[in-house]
């Protein structure tokens, strides 16, 4: 359905073909004036080319791990579709599991691959190797499982607020700026690194994007399994903490209707 869906709207795909480079165009100008200018190779440890890339590749991320688990939860409240929901032989969390899934497959055959297309031919990324390529699919699917778990956190607290609509905004503000997405994290304050590294929003943008680039510190097999662990330690944690809110808030709905 997400894949007709997509096909019978293709305005977004066609527009995103037209939009994304031009961004694109717009980082190289900017970064080669901050680099010409400061009149150095390296900025935090990131050359010209990867920093261009860095803001591209957080393009992409949105693209593998975007979904509406949050704001899907408060429009089945808002609609009265709630109870219907409920009566299904699959699951809800198991059914907007799939919706993201579906969607996301969708994002990255029509989005991600064109794009990636035309932005090697454009801007060819010298750093990235099939090793840092592979590394970054692997840390994207677990990114992918950590942005739907918190999304479906977040979607659950409709059950008691019935609009989820500034908890969502808060929660999207903070995965902007803590995770990475609106500026790397190493241009953070020491204070503000050490709280991002005790939340799992960098996981999310931050460390996919900096294996995709090819940074010095992901380059050794122990930093990749290192970020694989805390993944997944955050995917059981967010899973066990959906299922027990889930427990917990059903007691507390009620549907109404003949």
């Amino acid at each position: 359905m997400n894949l007709k869906m997509f096909i019978a709207y293709p305005k977004g795909f066609a527009i995103s073909i037209i939009i994304f480079p031009f961004v694109l165009l717009l980082n190289i100008y900017l970064f080669k004036s901050i680099y010409a200018y400061n009149g150095t190779s390296h900025i935090k440890g990131y050359d010209l080319s990867q920093m261009i890339w860095y803001y591209a590749v957080t393009t992409f991320v949105w693209v593998f791990t975007f979904n509406f688990a949050d704001r899907r939860m408060a429009n089945y409240i808002l609609s009265g579709q709630m109870g219907t929901m409920l009566l299904r032989p699959m699951s809800l969390f198991r059914f907007e599991l799939a919706n993201a899934i579906a969607l996301r497959i969708t994002g990255v055959l029509f989005e991600f691959v064109p794009n990636m297309i035309v932005y090697w031919l454009m801007y060819p990324p010298a750093f990235l190797t099939w090793t840092s390529f592979g590394k970054f699919l692997a840390i994207i699917a677990m990114a992918f499982c950590l942005h739907f778990l918190i999304n479906y956190l977040i979607g659950l607290s409709a059950l008691i607020t019935q609009n989820n609509g500034g908890v969502t905004a808060v929660k999207g503000a903070l995965v902007v700026l803590l995770g990475g997405s609106l500026i790397p994290l190493d241009f953070l304050p020491g204070w503000l690194q050490r709280i991002c590294d005790a939340l799992p929003f960098k996981y999310i943008f931050y460390e996919p994007i900096r294996f995709f680039i090819n940074h010095p510190d992901t380059q050794s097999g122990s930093a990749f399994v290192q970020v694989l662990l805390i993944q997944l330690a955050w995917i059981l944690g967010l899973y066990a903490a959906c299922r027990a809110v889930w427990a917990l808030l059903i007691k507390k709905v009620v549907v109404a209707g003949g």
